[in-house]
């Protein structure tokens, strides 16, 4: 016990320094080119490093992101374009987009021809201060990219690709009562069905039960339902699958630094306005596997299955890691009825 309170004394101290750094940063002050990031393949479990099988899920690569780059780190909501490329927005207000080299089985080899640019407010300038914190990434129908953000509470429209790095934000018309969250407890998960409609799930925001505030929003109008996660978990990002399932993420964290992270699955049938939606686990990561804090979900639908990758927010603390998993959910695999 007294070894865990030295440690928790120190990483305190640690974070209130490295905040402090932190907050002279600024993302116009750093050139725009020759950003690179480099994938070390890791062994999620350190116990059985050739096991591949977890809850059902197939493990296909698992890899620690490094960059030099000052500007990279704390990914916090993740997407595989229509266009095949991978995107991610981070917490310090940026976006990141790279190409993906994959194997005939779908296995990712490699990322390349990385980009990264400031996320763009409704009037075409890099967003600063308040208006940094992006959470969660969903890419509609349409093509289209919506962004949620904690802190200045909102969800912001982008163009489809080629113009998404580019692009101004259109604001997405939502619930008053979503600016009344806590500022580190907004809207991290969201997710787009095939109609079109959102799927929106607050962090922190809490029912008089327990559960977590969340609203189903399309043209202006919105609806309100609640979502309940894992015990002490807490709801991290979600995506839309081609049947209008729902996969969340959960993440927990226990002191002084001990991740855990779940994924859950809810039917479309189950999501209605006024429900109550519980999510089928269908895996658990936590110790003495490789964990970190993940928040970021995507999938890639394929014969095969649907490829689902699991990103990490490093917090750009030096004692964290940006964690890229990537797992398949085979057709003839585990049954998610």
């Amino acid at each position: 016990m007294k070894i865990n309170g030295c440690i928790a004394i120190l990483v305190s101290v640690f974070l209130v320094v490295w905040l402090f750094a932190c907050g002279k940063y600024s993302t116009s002050s750093l050139a725009a080119s020759d950003f690179r990031i480099e994938l070390h393949p890791i062994e999620l479990d350190r116990n059985d490093p050739k096991r591949i099988d977890f809850d059902g899920l197939r493990l296909l690569s698992a890899y620690h992101l490094r960059s030099n780059d000052r500007r990279f780190g704390g990914l916090s909501g993740l997407a595989i374009g229509t266009d095949g490329k991978f995107y991610a927005v981070s917490d310090r207000g940026f976006w990141l987009s790279a190409r993906m080299h994959l194997q005939t089985d779908g296995r990712l080899l490699n990322l390349a021809d990385w980009q990264i640019a400031p996320l763009l407010t409704p009037a075409k300038r890099p967003v600063n201060k308040a208006l940094t914190d992006a959470e969660g990434l969903a890419q509609a129908p349409d093509g289209t990219f919506l962004v949620s953000f904690e802190h200045a509470h909102r969800i912001w429209r982008y163009p489809a690709p080629p113009e998404t790095l580019s692009g101004a934000a259109v604001p997405v018309p939502l619930p008053g009562e979503i600016s009344k969250a806590p500022k580190n407890g907004g809207l991290e998960a969201i997710s787009v069905r095939p109609d079109g409609q959102i799927l929106a799930i607050a962090e922190r925001v809490e029912n008089d039960e327990g559960s977590l505030k969340a609203w189903l929003i399309k043209h202006g109008r919105s609806v309100r339902l609640s979502y309940v996660p894992g015990d002490g978990f807490m709801a991290s990002d979600s995506v839309a699958l081609r049947n209008g399932d729902v996969l969340v993420l959960e993440r927990r964290h226990d002191l002084p630094i001990r991740f855990s992270a779940r994924l859950t699955l809810i039917k479309a049938r189950q999501i209605r306005p006024g429900v109550t939606l519980t999510g089928k686990e269908m895996l658990r990561l936590e110790p003495p596997l490789q964990t970190d804090n993940f928040e970021g979900v995507a999938v890639t639908e394929t014969a095969a299955g649907t490829m689902i990758f699991l990103v990490s927010d490093d917090n750009y603390f030096m004692f964290q890691r940006t964690l890229l998993l990537q797992f398949l959910l085979p057709r003839s695999g585990k049954s998610t009825d």
